[in-house]
């Protein structure tokens, strides 16, 4: 049994992609730096993304940083990305991880929730696609309060926990 395993809850191929993603979610967050995570998936035309899980860390945050991520996702739940649209939008359309150092300094042309991260203090990020045969079954994006620039060792963690869960997906 992987440490993914003995996350998810019920942990096995009959569990809802929804109850995957949010161990997946709760998973990385409990076990690397990233505070909070979040979970995009494609409608079914796989026309638009739309915010559907997110997931704080509170193990590793004090109370007014949980409030700000909650808030944080309370704002993007009114986003509905398009391919290159955004972070999660730019990772659907490449289908590749992508990092940015610090979400609060960039454009809204590059990233649409810039005003939502500066005042929620949301910077490093990391997004990455969940792919069933070439297809983007979701994607997944982690944030932390702290710039940071990208950081090979916590992109191999989060891509080993992701990897983990690939292997309980029921149509792998």
């Amino acid at each position: 049994m992987n440490q993914f395993e003995q996350t998810a809850e019920p942990s096995s191929t009959s569990a809802s992609i929804y109850t995957m993603l949010t161990a997946l979610l709760n998973f990385v967050c409990a076990t690397t730096d990233w505070e909070y995570g979040e979970s995009w998936i494609p409608d079914q035309a796989f026309n638009t993304l739309e915010l559907s899980l997110a997931w704080c860390s509170s193990n590793q945050i004090e109370i007014y940083r949980a409030i700000a991520w909650s808030q944080f996702q309370l704002c993007s739940q009114a986003f509905v990305l398009h391919r290159n649209e955004g972070l999660p939008g730019r990772v659907w359309a490449s289908q590749k991880t992508e990092w940015i150092t610090d979400a609060s300094a960039h454009s809204e042309t590059y990233f649409l929730r810039h005003q939502i991260a500066q005042a929620f203090s949301v910077k490093a990020g990391f997004g990455v696609p969940i792919l069933v045969d070439s297809k983007v079954l979701a994607v997944v994006v982690f944030f932390m309060s702290t710039a940071q620039p990208e950081n090979p060792v916590l992109i191999q963690q989060t891509q080993d926990a992701i990897a983990q869960f690939r292997q309980l997906l029921p149509f792998e």
